[in-house]
């Protein structure tokens, strides 16, 4: 890499496929992305593009009906950075956090105007990046992190209502670790993988703000820094590295949670 290649997955045929015209504008790793329910959003990561920074604030936007994307200048990221993570609801995208440089900030990206801007007085409990992120409609969670040789479990909630985040203990991570994958339903979150390496398999219920461990869902082998998404009834944990990277797509059946 890095690279500008998008892959779909097809969830009624369970097949993956590169798309050429839905590549994004620069390629890049360490991205954050969110979505409303027309198109997808890709903010920052890192790109030879930017050398000699090489982090980037620019956001790609991913029209689905279409499949295609282009960059959409007025929602850039307030700042360059890499390894930052991202969720959001229908109206709204949140990119939280970085670690190179090292955020703690928030940044609220507004669809019907395809604006960004900080969300000031609102931080994570601990800058941290690599995190996973998921959420519902109305509360998005963020667990796990490293930053400068320190590594999380914690889990913050980030409240649409008020703009606020703040961490909630009951909902830390099984496992402190970094480079987690995460999805989820409107009920609840799905964190896979992270950096040790582990397949263990988080599932956070929303309802009670608490998470546990899935004996019969882990990844098929253990695995960190590769991406997750999905629909209401499944979730996709797809690549990784594992001492090598891997090309694997994992799926997660919320009914069984198997």
């Amino acid at each position: 890499g890095p690279l500008s290649s998008v892959d779909k997955v097809d969830y009624a045929s369970d097949t993956t496929a590169e798309v050429p015209s839905a590549a994004m504008s620069v390629g890049r790793y360490y991205t954050a992305s969110t979505s409303s329910s027309s198109a997808g959003y890709f903010g920052g990561g890192y790109s030879d593009e930017y050398a000699p920074t090489y982090t980037t604030s620019t956001m790609d936007k991913l029209t689905y009906s279409s499949d295609t994307t282009a960059l959409v200048p007025g929602a850039d990221l307030s700042v360059r950075r890499a390894g930052l993570e991202a969720t959001g609801n229908s109206t709204d995208g949140y990119f939280v956090g970085g670690a190179n440089p090292q955020y703690s900030i928030i940044d609220k990206l507004t669809y019907s105007t395809e604006t960004t801007a900080e969300v000031p007085g609102t931080q994570l409990s601990a800058a941290r990046g690599y995190m996973g992120g998921v959420g519902n409609t109305t509360d998005g969670y963020f667990g796990g992190g490293y930053y400068g040789g320190v590594t999380y479990s914690t889990m913050d909630k980030l409240t649409y209502s008020s703009d606020t985040l703040a961490e909630t203990p009951g909902a830390a991570l099984v496992d402190i670790t970094w480079g987690i994958y995460a999805t989820g339903n409107s009920t609840d979150g799905y964190f896979g993988g992270g950096s040790g390496p582990y397949s263990t398999m988080n599932k956070l219920t929303y309802s009670s703000d608490t998470t546990a461990a899935l004996p019969g869902a882990p990844l098929s082998s253990p695995r960190f820094f590769g991406d997750a998404t999905g629909n209401s009834t499944a979730g996709y944990f797809g690549g990784g590295n594992n001492a090598a990277f891997l090309s694997t797509m994992d799926k997660l059946t919320y009914a069984t949670d198997t």
